[in-house]
């Protein structure tokens, strides 16, 4: 690579100006100046080489940044080029805090903590959901007529007035208004 320090003659005389570095042109056998730059492959493209108006010219017709790549190499650079090589998220704002934090780094983040409960109770919840459907003898696909249909049925079955003196269908009536009510609040 050829560079030359250019130095002013008045440079004594005037402390104001700068040395300037001058740049050629880094084809064989050209002393033109080296404006125009161009990286030097495409795993340093952040270095680059220096050419004259008419050889960066020519090394641009010759340049293929996928050169040396196979099919889906280029593939997979393009689909990571629409992201500008970033991570993504699904489109519908939800981001997934199910991580093994093995090294206990996020155990004092408010909104992993929060995430998690709720994914936790999510869980629970459902959990509770078949169990209400369950007790009420419903499939999960059952409508709200169904529903109300068979809580009907079934309070008029275990109902004190039809069953005196019956500890079992109180408390079975109980776990029927229960479950009657975990279902509708999650309807």
């Amino acid at each position: 690579m050829k560079h030359t320090v250019n130095i002013n003659k008045n440079y004594m005389n005037n402390k104001s100006e700068k040395l300037q570095l001058i740049k050629y042109c880094e084809w064989k056998n050209c002393n033109s100046k080296g404006i125009y730059r161009a990286p030097k492959n495409r795993e340093n493209l952040r270095e680059f080489r220096w050419f004259c108006l008419e050889h960066i010219r020519e090394y641009n017709k010759k340049w293929n940044y996928f050169s040396g790549l196979s099919q889906e190499e280029i593939e997979k650079e393009l689909k990571a080029d629409f992201t500008w090589h970033l991570p993504t998220w699904p489109m519908n704002g939800k981001h997934t805090y199910d991580l093994d934090d093995e090294l206990e780094i996020l155990k004092n983040n408010k909104i992993y903590k929060k995430k998690n409960k709720d994914n936790k109770n999510k869980g629970i919840k459902n959990n509770n959901i078949n169990v209400a459907f369950e007790k009420l003898n419903l499939t999960l696909d059952s409508s709200l007529q169904d529903i109300k249909r068979q809580y009907k049925v079934l309070v008029k079955k275990y109902h004190p007035d039809t069953n005196k003196n019956n500890i079992k269908s109180n408390n079975k009536l109980i776990e029927i208004n229960e479950a009657y009510k975990i279902i509708i609040d999650n309807y």
